[in-house]
């Protein structure tokens, strides 16, 4: 089948798709520590809400950031899968196989990161990014339709209306339902107490056993599964798309699909605001929030995507966003040290702070720690071409140690 292909140099680096994936890992670790890293129900609504600061930086997180990055982050993966199978096609190399391997050396790297904080998306990539394989020859016009069809989970729309035509549960039916919320509600307080103060061996043995299973279940029963690969596919066109290169053509969609994707987000917003959704539906009310809740997520994500591209094309080489690359650069070293920052800072083997500090301190210290890795990652790039664990994953890929001078000192 015919697509576009991507024609940039073998192996240029599109710049501002590292500062596009420096500001997805931005938004990533707020998320991560207004929910107190701790990947799992929380053991009671508002766990952190330790004051009228936390609640109204609980709302704004989840309104503004809570789902919206890793949308970009997941988008980012598909569009970097286009750009390898581009260069592999240009280098006259083959792809599916190299790329199967780095797939499992990533899922390597996942187990040993899940093995600490459950929370790991890598797992989720890696299983999703076999899929993408088979969909490289697929037709773009037809990736796009799948792609916006996942991206706004129109199975999970599906399974919601057929739901609500099935008959009322029976007694029987709710007693069970009432027994399983039980249950869920200890595993919930079990997993938070061991967390809180469980030692780390304890702490790996849940997160590789509960841990993993309800990574999975979740990502089923909300539709992420689906909306996540969607993403994949969406990155994929956009990489044949070239969309990131800058031109006139490009900032011309991009200016119209901030402005699009603004006006929806902020109805949507609104909507998420007055009429705030849940995992339950019950109703078709509760299945039309829930939806606009998805498209809230789609088009904000989208309109920061926008935003970025345009401010950074104004001006490449000044400015705050210019010095977001290297956080790009090395995004798999600056995921992974971020779980090393927030485990030791909330759970049990480290400082233990879960439950003791509200969502404003711990927003405001994940803020720190990610200008912190600002500057390391500037330090760390001026010597080096590829992060320690970008490094790692490239020489166990290609079974070498491979070269990792930045171009700079060579």
């Amino acid at each position: 089948m015919q697509h576009t292909r991507v024609t940039a140099p073998v192996g240029e680096r599109i710049a501002v798709v590292d500062v596009l994936r420096a500001v997805a890992l931005f938004g990533i670790i707020i998320t991560h520590c207004a929910q107190g890293y701790l990947a799992a129900r929380p053991p009671k609504p508002g766990f952190m809400n330790l004051t009228d600061l936390d609640g109204v930086v609980a709302d704004v997180v989840f309104l503004l950031a809570v789902g919206k990055f890793f949308t970009i982050f997941s988008f980012l993966f598909g569009l970097s899968f286009a750009l390898q199978m581009n260069n592999a096609a240009k280098k006259g190399s083959a792809f599916a196989g190299r790329f199967t391997w780095r797939l499992i050396v990533l899922g390597l790297i996942a187990l040993v990161h899940n093995m600490f904080y459950a929370g790991d998306i890598l797992i989720i990539y890696v299983v999703l990014g076999l899929l993408l394989i088979p969909f490289r020859v697929v037709n773009t016009k037809v990736l796009l339709v799948i792609a916006l069809a996942l991206i706004l989970n129109v199975p999970g729309l599906v399974l919601g209306w057929r739901g609500l035509n099935e008959p009322p549960p029976s007694v029987e039916q709710q007693q069970v339902e009432t027994q399983l919320r039980a249950q869920a509600a200890q595993d919930a307080q079990r997993q938070y107490d061991i967390k809180k103060n469980g030692p780390s061996g304890e702490i790996i043995r849940l997160n590789l056993t509960d841990g993993l299973e309800g990574k999975f279940v979740f990502q089923v029963r909300s539709g992420r599964l689906w909306m996540t690969f969607g993403l994949f596919l969406l990155g994929l066109c956009a990489g044949r798309a070239e969309v990131f290169r800058q031109n006139d053509a490009n900032s011309g969609f991009f200016r119209k699909l901030m402005w699009t994707s603004g006006a929806v987000a902020a109805v949507t917003t609104v909507i998420g605001i007055v009429w705030p959704s849940g995992f339950l539906i019950t109703s078709v009310g509760d299945l039309f929030f829930s939806f606009s809740r998805t498209v809230q997520q789609a088009a904000l994500s989208a309109f920061y995507v926008a935003v970025v591209a345009l401010l950074y094309w104004r001006n490449p080489a000044r400015g705050l966003l210019p010095r977001l690359a290297p956080v790009g650069k090395m995004g798999l070293t600056v995921y992974l040290t971020q779980t090393v920052f927030g485990v030791l800072l909330f759970y049990g083997f480290g400082l233990g702070m879960l439950g003791e500090i509200g969502i404003a301190a711990a927003v405001a210290l994940g803020i720190l720690f990610f200008i912190a890795q600002v500057l390391l990652a500037r330090w760390w790039m001026g010597s080096f071409s590829m992060g320690p664990v970008e490094w790692l994953w490239r020489s166990l890929t290609y079974f070498r140690l491979q070269p990792n001078q930045a171009a700079s000192a060579s």
